[in-house]
């Protein structure tokens, strides 16, 4: 899909502001619209598609507050931490009582140069975007990375993991390039906010899979030394 969609980053793109960070390049959520400002924002960004197929409506960028509390009245709230995900919507379901229903698919990273506010009819805010991956494009394959992957998540107790099944089942395929099954691990892996927002502002393709690979080799190892630690009860079942 990523090959197929051109992000034009000469045009100022749709803000919207979420608590925390809800996808990544190669990543996807659905979400539910219905504060009136990010309607019209869902709406305006669908009618750019005129007649043609969803993906051809406009981007979205997924921002995060950059502090929790705000009242959302006074202009420049909520602030905005500076990266974010543009994203596309690639399912979009009406609901009866006007709220949007959308599948959002993360397409890359982009930090945010400039803010315009509210102005006419336009309810919400908009960005002056640049790319910040140090490689974009299309997911790529990466044969060495993606063997340290898989040694990592079929050994020990990561090999028990059933949330990491989908990386065993993409791996096996040969199919599924190496790119995606690492922000796949990036989003499964970090730990809270601050640090799942970290990996996104991180522009270096390189870091973001050291990361990765780190995340996986510290939870297999906390995982077998939790297991080693566990006294074996007298009827062969082992205490949680």
């Amino acid at each position: 899909m990523a090959a197929s969609v051109q992000i034009d980053f000469s045009r100022p793109i749709a803000l919207f502001p979420l608590p925390s960070v809800v996808v990544y390049p190669h990543t996807a959520d659905r979400l539910i619209v219905f504060e009136p400002r990010y309607r019209q924002l869902v709406e305006d960004c669908l009618r750019a598609k005129g007649d043609g197929p969803l993906l051809d409506a406009a981007p979205i960028a997924l921002a995060t507050y950059a502090m929790r509390g705000w009242s959302g009245e006074r202009i420049g709230e909520p602030p905005l931490r500076n990266a974010v995900c543009v994203a596309k919507i690639v399912d979009h379901r009406l609901q009866s009582d006007g709220r949007h229903q959308v599948l959002l698919h993360g397409f890359c990273r982009a930090r945010i140069d400039a803010i315009a506010e509210p102005e006419g009819r336009r309810l919400y805010r908009v960005g002056r975007l640049a790319p910040i991956d140090s490689r974009p494009g299309a997911p790529r394959s990466m044969p060495g990375l993606e063997s340290e992957i898989s040694a990592l998540v079929s050994h020990g107790c990561l090999l028990r993991m059933q949330r990491l099944q989908p990386v065993r089942d993409w791996i096996r395929s040969g199919n599924v390039p190496t790119e995606f099954i690492m922000e796949q691990l990036l989003f499964m892996l970090a730990r809270g906010d601050a640090q799942r927002y970290e990996m996104l502002a991180e522009p270096s393709g390189r870091a973001r899979a050291r990361f990765a690979l780190s995340e996986l080799a510290h939870l297999g190892a906390m995982l077998d030394h939790a297991m080693e630690r566990a006294a074996p009860s007298t009827r062969g079942v082992s205490p949680n």
